[in-house]
Parts: structure tokens; C-alpha cells; sequence
């Protein structure tokens, strides 16, 4: 339930209505409004309380009962102007304002690779314009013979990127506590804390998307920081799933949380696509839920020469940005080489989906 109080209601009054959703063991949230009118959330099962039993006491103006599953990621339970457009919360990194009326691209390999190639893309990104690079310093590959990425060298490189290009940085935690080392020696720091102590944008895979534990123990981390967190759709779960996943970040107390569609699995062949574009659900996504929504056409695609369509197609559907991978020799990447746009390519999407933004948005 949200519990909006009166404007005139006084500090004694929201004390009491506190002390009556604790007397029944629910969990709450206050929000501060930018109006000064403070809005309760009321978390747990509350199928047995009438909202009589809320709106009855002093100070409340009205009660909401949310039905839904998800209650804080809700259309329903966006509220405040200071944050949201559209009725779509804004999540700030540095300057850039994602969810708002431009669109913004993050655009970098799949997996750091070496200091000259990270420089290197990083030189041709930044000149661009696009302000967010993004880069795996951990990868959780499905065979344990891939490359499983540079680990806190990585890290340590996307820090020199941010330094010399001014470029924010997305990475991905795998959720795991050790990496491998390429020379077969376990790293000693703990790979999530490594995540955020570096990154500006904390990327959770699909893999990890039904890790709960993992995802309430990223949202504890980061409550005091409210780092914002990427958090990609798994390839074979609903999206009811996919934002209760969200549910968990943004009640263990991050809410800066952005959903990112990469594609889905059906029957399709891989030799035409390697998953299938989840556009659709983008509408869905803007209809259901008051968080930012990111696609990838990369991973949803799996070929170079599809990225640019499936991106400008996101973008008509009402995404708020995109996930692309980029590289200076595609050829040669050591990871999803095949789905790795060019320079030159990277430049035309980027010019053609901000004039599909400005077109929709301004509807």
C-alpha cells in the first residue's frame, strides 16, 4: 500500500502511523516529496488489511492499495516530480540524466582485453559524444575454458579511462566472491566490493538476475552510495520475474535501478539471430513500471549487421538508452567479436536513434 499524508499533517502523526505498520510487522519506506508531503510505502503481503485500517488515522490524506507483485518499481508508486519524467524516475550519472528526454548510449567492448585496446575505444567513444563506456572486467562465460576477463586490472583500467576521457564507467559483479586469473591464481578481494568501489553503473547479468541473495545483498551494499544498477532481463524469464528482481534491489534500498531487455529465448536458429529482440516488452516495461528502460541490441541480435535495425527499433518503442558493444578490431576481440560494431557504425546509430528520441519523446 502508499499511504500519502496530509500536507498539514504533523511529525507526532506520521510517528503514530509508523508505530501501527510496524505493530503488524510490515516493513515501510518514507519518501520525501518535493512538495513536503511525505508518501509511506507499506511492504509486505497485505491482502488481510483493508486500508481503513491506514487511512483511519490522523495525518493520512489518502491510501493506495498497489495489487501488484512489485510495488516500489510500480507505475503506481511513482510520485515524486524531483524525480521522475513522465512518470519514469530519472537516475543521474555525473551529468548525464538517464530517463529524461535524451537518450543515452553507453557504448564499449564486451570484455577489456588490454590497456591499448581499452585506450583505444575509449578515445573513439568519448570523441563521439557518448558519455557512459562500458566494459567487462569479469566475465561469467558459459564454458569455464573462455576468457573469463581481466579482473581487477580491468577495474583498474576503466579508472584511467574515466580519468583521461572523463567517460562514466558500467561493469558488470558477477556475484561471485574470487576470479581466476589468466596465470590460474585466485584474486583475494572480493569481486563485488571490487565492482563497486570502481564502477559509476553496476551492471547485474542475466545470468545473476534470479540470484536473489545476490541482489539483496547489492542493494544493501550500495544503499548509503545509491550507485545505479543495470540489471539485465534473464533469456528465459517473464517479466514479472524480471521486476521482482528489481523489487529486490529497490527494497533492500537502492532505488536507482535501470532495466535492461537483452533479449530473449525462443526457437529461433543462431544463425540468424543469437536471441530474440525483446522490443515489445519495452512498452510494457514503460506501462508497468516507473524505472528507466535500457535495451541491447547487441546481445539480442549477435550480429553486427542487425545491432543498428534492433537499436533504432528500441528506441521508436520508448527506450530510454542503449547497450552497445563496440571495438577498435572486431575481428581480433576475444569475446562476441561477431557482435561488436565498428567506429564508423557506432557514430550512424547513435545520429539516427537521437532523432527517433527526439520524435517520440516530444509526442
Amino acid at each position: 500500500m502508499i499511504i500519502h499524508m496530509a500536507k498539514d499533517a504533523t511529525p507526532e502523526q506520521e510517528n503514530a502511523l509508523l508505530k501501527r505498520v510496524e505493530a503488524r510487522g510490515f516493513e515501510y519506506q518514507i519518501i520525501h516529496g518535493s512538495t513536503g508531503i511525505d508518501v509511506i510505502g507499506v511492504l509486505g503481503d497485505l491482502s488481510g488489511v483493508e486500508e481503513s485500517y491506514f487511512a483511519e488515522c490522523d495525518g493520512v490524506d489518502k491510501v493506495i492499495r498497489i495489487s501488484k507483485p512489485y510495488k516500489m518499481v510500480s507505475r503506481e508508486f511513482a510520485h515524486d516530480s524531483k524525480t521522475l519524467v513522465k512518470g519514469t524516475k530519472v537516475v543521474k550519472v555525473g551529468e548525464t540524466v538517464i530517463g529524461g528526454r535524451e537518450l543515452t548510449i553507453m557504448a564499449g567492448p564486451c570484455s577489456l582485453e588490454s590497456s591499448e585496446q581499452v585506450m583505444s575505444i575509449a578515445e573513439y567513444v568519448a570523441g563521439m559524444g557518448v558519455p557512459i563506456m562500458r566494459g567487462g572486467a569479469y566475465k561469467p562465460r558459459t564454458s569455464p575454458y573462455s576468457f573469463q576477463g581481466m579482473g581487477l586490472r580491468g577495474l583498474e583500467l576503466l579508472a584511467q579511462v574515466r580519468e583521461h576521457y572523463g567517460l562514466k564507467i558500467v561493469t558488470e559483479a558477477t556475484g561471485l566472491h574470487r576470479h581466476m586469473c589468466e596465470d590460474g591464481n585466485l584474486e583475494r578481494n572480493n569481486v563485488l566490493e571490487n565492482v563497486i568501489s570502481y564502477a559509476d553503473i553496476i551492471q547485474v547479468g542475466a545470468r545473476n538476475m534470479k540470484s536473489y541473495g545476490f541482489l539483496q545483498e547489492l542493494g544493501i551494499l550500495t544503499k548509503q552510495s545509491k550507485t545505479p544498477i543495470l540489471l539485465k532481463r534473464g533469456d528465459s524469464s517473464t517479466l514479472k520475474d524480471f521486476l521482482l528482481a528489481a523489487e529486490y534491489i529497490v527494497a533492500n534500498g537502492n532505488p536507482n535501478v535501470m532495466l535492461c531487455l537483452r533479449g530473449i529465448r525462443t526457437f529461433e536458429d543462431d544463425r540468424f539471430q543469437r536471441f530474440t529482440p525483446d522490443i515489445g516488452a519495452i512498452a510494457v516495461l514503460k506501462q508497468e513500471s516507473n524505472l528507466p528502460v535500457i535495451f541491447d541490441p547487441s546481445h539480442s541480435t549477435g550480429y553486427r549487421s542487425r545491432v543498428r535495425a534492433a537499436s533504432l527499433a528500441a528506441v521508436a518503442a520508448g527506450a530510454d538508452g542503449l547497450l552497445i558493444e563496440t571495438h577498435n578490431n572486431p575481428a581480433e576481440a576475444m569475446c562476441d567479436g561477431e557482435q561488436c560494431v565498428t567506429h564508423d557504425e557506432l557514430a550512424r546509430i547513435k545520429a539516427q536513434a537521437e532523432k527517433i528520441r527526439s520524435l517520440v519523446y516530444d509526442e
